[in-house]
């Protein structure tokens, strides 16, 4: 049995054994509260919405502890002009455990716990067929494939209209490179007295 209960604004969907933190309540760890304000209640496939709430829904939970959430930082920040404010913020908590859903009076542990949702087991036939392709696949002949070798990167040649030739190309077939542009300062600029 599953539902959704609102504690301190918030709305939490809960089933037993459902450990969980919720807004403070005012309560000694340890101690057991009811929850009335439970707004849905699912109970094998059948779904009551309240309107706001379920009438005669209860959820009782044991409070374990009482705590504090992690740092928030505030910080305040202008620029240029030496404005800085930091402030941190721990949000407080109750942890809950609950312990069962009344619904009618009628208890969640009366009635069958609740189920994770599985995948349908495979036929047996399907099972049995993947196998035979496994088998036929494995058993077939395969040509002695030469090894797989890395394929090596190498930069291709520059496309030329010259025919191919055997011979190394020399220094001077090169283009010779642009001489580098001179940057002039101001005080060359000038003219010389």
């Amino acid at each position: 049995m599953d539902a959704v209960v609102r504690i301190g604004g918030k709305q939490y969907r809960m089933h037993e054994g459902t450990v969980l933190n919720v807004a403070t309540i005012d309560a000694e760890p340890g101690s057991q509260i009811e929850l009335n304000d439970v707004l849905l209640v699912s109970d094998n496939g059948t779904v009551t919405v309240g309107a706001p709430n379920v009438e005669g829904a209860i959820v009782v939970a044991d409070v374990v502890e009482h705590g504090k959430g992690k740092k928030v930082v505030n910080f305040k920040y202008k620029a240029k002009v030496r404005y800085r404010r930091k402030r941190g913020h721990r949000q407080p908590f109750t942890t809950l455990s609950v312990r069962e859903i009344r619904i009618g009076g009628v208890s969640s542990s009366t009635t069958a716990a609740p189920r994770r949702r599985t995948r349908p087991a495979a036929d047996e036939p399907a099972a049995e067929a993947s196998e035979t392709l496994v088998a036929e696949v494995t058993e077939a002949p395969t040509a002695e494939a030469p090894a797989a070798t890395p394929r090596r990167r190498t930069r291709a040649a520059p496309k030329t209209d010259a025919p191919a030739t055997d011979t190394p190309a020399t220094e001077s077939d090169a283009p010779a490179p642009r001489p580098r542009r001179r940057r002039t300062t101001s005080s060359e600029n000038e003219p010389q007295d």
